[in-house]
């Protein structure tokens, strides 16, 4: 048996979370990207994952982002969306962000994915915290202070990504 989970990483712009991408798919998937490619499925090669751990699903940009190219979140999810045993969405947290959420929440549930939100520590303002009161199966916080020099950011969040890797790792064992 495996539960298949997707996160969406919440935060509007500058806030880590296509960098945090690339770096989960180096980590997970040993590929190294200066520019990741949207919506694509990646090969699990981490050394430490179980057999069952194959694909890793990457939206890499922000829904909002790509909004006109996307149409609706029904028509991104028929059309852009690729199932995978972990998936990687990601959203802006103002405006009208919170409906896309639950749109998203909504059509990842019904392909019986668990859902769970990952927010920011350098992003958490009031629309933030209307999104976490959603009914999300988990709730996790990325640790990311600001900080003044780019390769520091950059190392900062690798480190996370990387940590992150390791946890999806040692749950697919139990899950």
């Amino acid at each position: 048996m495996f539960s298949s989970w997707a996160f969406i990483l919440v935060g509007d712009n500058n806030t880590g979370k296509t960098s945090f991408q690339r770096f989960l798919v180096e980590a997970l998937c040993g590929e190294r990207y200066d520019r990741l490619p949207r919506n694509v499925v990646k090969s699990v090669n981490h050394p430490r994952a179980p057999k069952k751990l194959t694909t890793l699903f990457t939206a890499n940009r922000s829904y909002q982002e790509k909004m006109a190219e996307y149409k609706s979140v029904e028509n991104y999810f028929d059309s852009f969306f690729k199932d995978a045993d972990i998936c990687i969405l990601s959203s802006h947290s103002h405006d009208t962000s919170i409906q896309h959420i639950q749109q998203m929440m909504t059509e990842l549930a019904a392909r019986a994915y668990n859902v769970a939100v990952v927010f920011w520590s350098n992003d958490f303002g009031a629309d933030a915290k209307k999104i976490s009161a959603l009914p999300w199966q988990e709730r996790l916080w990325i640790e990311n202070p600001y900080l003044d020099n780019t390769e520091e950011i950059s190392e900062q969040i690798k480190t996370q990504a990387y940590e992150f890797a390791e946890i999806l790792v040692a749950r697919a064992y139990v899950q």
